[in-house]
């Protein structure tokens, strides 16, 4: 989409862009190349819907983004961060203090419920929310590197024991190149949402002068993150003017769904060390199917779907249901 009055100053020694020229919204993202990529897309969708917008992009380190050194699910622990999402704390500070109006999330990043402040405003229409695996050298038994401890639990059921993980940590090119530069590593997993919006969007694409082909993986039997592929705009709950300027890009059907699957990760109080994938979908006769693979170890897990027309009732329904299977066996 052709962007009027488009130009970069600097501020925290990043690049800023501007649009238009009426009100300025401050926008709070991580700063990594993806993060940019969908702030960028989420700027686009708004100065569409609101002419004559401006907008301002501010550079925020998360947590995550800083304790790289240790696991994903370990770092809440040892930054203080309680149980709130290690890549949005700091952006929420921020969004608190009024440094910035809203923030722009991976909505698989946030909690299931957001802190009283704050109001989810907005979701971008849904990327493909299934996870690929990138690899470099086909094998019976792949060495897959990968953070996720969803990830890791779904390499041993998928793959029936052939395969083992190894941790990596990074944003998408540093993983990789971490995959590119490993002598033992044949492969890693990432989402296919992210790999898109970076341009990665064909079966195979060289690093480094390595070619890497990309395996879409089914979501019926390796289901992505809660809220995986949705783009997500949050802004101070009574700021009125910013809602309402956000709400104008609300994509409703991906809302439902991630309503739904939000309002799950909530009653199961889950964060990134709960090892729970899954997704909502729409049905043809307008209905809300949840779709949820639980694991209480790497050897013993649920699968559970359920559906009905209240996003929030169905994950109440399912939620009973995995309460009551007890200790799940595989």
């Amino acid at each position: 989409m052709a962007l009027t009055c488009l130009y970069w100053r600097l501020i925290y020694g990043v690049p800023v862009v501007r649009i238009g020229g009426m009100s300025i919204l401050r926008i709070g993202t991580r700063g990594s190349e993806l993060a940019l990529a969908q702030t960028h897309q989420a700027i686009a969708a708004l100065q569409a819907a609101n002419p004559g917008l401006e907008c301002e992009i501010r550079i925020i380190s998360t947590a995550g983004d800083q304790r790289t050194d240790i696991p994903l699910h370990q770092v809440n622990a040892a930054t203080g961060t309680g149980d709130k999402g290690v890549f949005i704390a700091a952006i929420e500070e921020a969004l608190a203090a009024g440094e910035v109006d809203c923030a722009v999330h991976s909505l698989k990043d946030m909690p299931g419920v957001l802190d009283s402040r704050f109001e989810l405003a907005a979701v971008l229409p849904r990327e493909e929310i299934q996870d690929v695996l990138v690899v470099k050298k086909p094998s019976e038994h792949p060495l897959i590197a990968t953070g996720s401890v969803r990830r890791a639990h779904l390499v041993h059921t998928y793959w029936k024991g052939a395969a083992r993980t190894v941790p990596v940590r990074g944003n998408v090119a540093t993983r990789l190149r971490k995959l590119v530069e490993s002598p033992e590593v044949t492969a890693t997993l990432l989402a296919r949402a992210g790999l898109n919006r970076l341009g990665y969007d064909h079966d195979s694409f060289a690093v480094n002068g390595v070619q890497l082909q990309v395996q879409g993986l089914p979501v019926e039997e390796f289901p992505p993150a809660l809220g995986q592929g949705a783009i997500a705009l949050e802004c101070r709950r009574g700021d009125a003017a910013t809602s309402a300027m956000l709400a104008r890009v609300n994509h409703a059907p991906t809302y439902r769904c991630i309503t739904c699957e939000r309002a799950f990760l909530n009653l199961l109080q889950a964060d990134c060390s709960v090892p729970v994938g899954g997704y909502a979908e729409l049905t043809p006769d307008g209905s809300l199917t949840l779709h949820v693979v639980h694991y209480a170890d790497a050897e013993h897990f649920i699968r559970l779907a359920e559906t009905g027309d209240d996003a929030e009732e169905v994950a109440r329904r399912l939620h009973g249901r995995l309460l009551a299977a007890g200790n799940p066996v595989a």
